[in-house]
């Protein structure tokens, strides 16, 4: 089995989406643990990263770089309706340094729950937006258009495990294209939100391709 670690850094509010609102207070909310603090979803940066991995494919068609096989992308991410699951799983992302903070916001709730709860570490790691919609022939707000959205903020750092147990090297190529091509995430992206930078790092060592994509280019 190789383990690599996928991390994810917002370079703008994201709005992550759990499907779900906040009663009738928030329309569009994200994912939360039980202490407050936010998470990216495992099926949802696995989707991402197929349909990234799908658009850098197709790139490498189109510019006729034959560099990873056409089933590649199956053999990672696996086919819906296959009984046998995929040889890559993918863990749920969770803010940096996670259990310890986990850990201290756990006592300091249970300690001083009047000043901290999960609310309160919510707010902490959110923001809460709200649009509207614009009649074009009247040029104001259409009514009750108005959404309140709530997204993790910029600068937030989020970190996963990717387990692998192909030994093939077309699978970590593919992943670190896929990765590197993921630039946005969630939902209002025309709207500014959701700008983020993928990496994909084996122990310390960020994976890097680009010199042996270079090389092809040149070819």
């Amino acid at each position: 089995m190789r383990s690599l670690t996928i991390r994810i850094d917002l370079i703008s509010p994201t709005l992550i989406g759990s499907g779900t609102g906040f009663g009738s207070i928030i329309d569009s909310d994200i994912v939360f643990d039980e202490t407050g603090i936010p998470s990216i979803p495992s099926k949802r940066i696995k989707g991402l990263l197929r349909d990234s991995a799908h658009e850098m494919m197709d790139a490498l068609s189109a510019a006729k770089i034959k560099w990873l096989s056409p089933e590649i992308i199956e053999q990672t991410f696996g086919r819906p309706g296959d009984e046998k699951p995929a040889p890559v799983y993918f863990s749920d992302l969770t803010i940096k340094d996670y259990e310890s903070v986990k850990k201290w916001l756990d006592y300091l709730s249970k300690e001083f729950n009047t000043y901290i709860n999960s609310h309160g570490i919510m707010n902490f790691f959110t923001e809460i937006r709200q649009q509207t919609s614009i009649d074009e022939t009247k040029g104001t707000a259409e009514e009750h258009s108005l959404r309140t959205l709530r997204t993790a903020k910029k600068g937030l750092t989020f970190i996963g495990t990717i387990d692998i147990e192909t030994d093939s090297e077309e699978t970590i190529k593919l992943l670190f294209l896929a990765a590197k091509n993921l630039r946005h995430m969630g939902t209002k992206r025309t709207r500014g939100y959701g700008a983020v930078r993928c990496s994909l790092l084996e122990g310390d060592r960020e994976i890097d391709y680009f010199s042996e994509l270079e090389g092809l280019c040149r070819a």
